[in-house]
């Protein structure tokens, strides 16, 4: 019963990502993981496979494939499963660890190499806490996850529109930055997003409110409605 202690102590985080799950006389299932540790993962899955079912499970760490087998823990119908990891290759587990418990990537020494890594080891204690793809994860979804956790940081959008930043106040939107644009007008540009990657970190600060909204989704709705009414003037 080593797995419950084990759950207990390991930090754990919300990722993300794509996830390709394949077994023996099992066909191959595409899903996603939504939350990890480096001892396993809990992944969204309509189909669960019975306690003790081993899994390979192949995603990817930003960079790093990771590919793994995996033990069915236990199930949650029509909800997902937990899995824990059993054969992770150790630069695998370095790449969990960097992202998970902020340690630096191993890298091979050299006479030139500066020792400016110090800096990034004392922000690890307060690492991302969400990161992902919106093409797993709407943007709506991300604020909705910020929002249910009342968090306080900074969600980077990374886009083919562009780049630019949401600052949260206790789980609401405050404020808002892309490119020249500011608040509303920088909001209604991550409406549509379908492509590209998001990064949330937590901070300690509160941020100034240069919105002044109660609400985020009916925020989001209003500035829906107002670019529809935008394009719609423009025909």
């Amino acid at each position: 019963m080593s797995y419950g202690k084990e759950r207990r102590v390991a930090k754990r985080i919300s990722y993300i990502c794509e996830v390709q799950c394949e077994g023996s006389g099992i066909s191959r299932l595409a899903t996603r993981i939504n939350d990890l540790s480096v001892t396993g993962a809990f992944i969204d899955s309509i189909t669960c496979y019975s306690q003790g079912t081993i899994l390979t499970l192949r995603f990817h760490i930003k960079d790093v494939l990771i590919e793994t087998t995996a033990e069915v823990r236990y199930s949650m119908q029509r909800m997902g499963m937990g899995l824990h990891f059993l054969d992770l290759q150790p630069d695998h587990l370095a790449a969990l660890e960097s992202l998970i418990e902020g340690k630096p990537m191993p890298v091979a020494p050299t006479s030139e190499t500066p020792n400016d890594s110090n800096p990034k080891l004392e922000g690890s204690n307060m690492p991302d806490v969400l990161l992902g793809n919106f093409a797993v994860v709407s943007m709506f979804d991300v604020i909705q996850i910020i929002e249910n956790n009342r968090l306080v940081g900074t969600l980077a959008v990374e886009s083919p529109g562009g780049k630019g930043e949401i600052h949260f106040n206790e789980g609401q939107i405050v404020a808002a930055k892309a490119s020249s644009r500011t608040g509303t007008e920088a909001l209604k540009s991550f409406l549509g997003v379908t492509e590209g990657s998001f990064e949330f970190k937590r901070t300690t600060k509160q941020y100034p409110d240069n919105i002044g909204a109660t609400s985020n989704m009916q925020l989001m709705m209003d500035l829906l409605r107002e670019k529809d009414e935008e394009t719609a003037a423009l025909k």
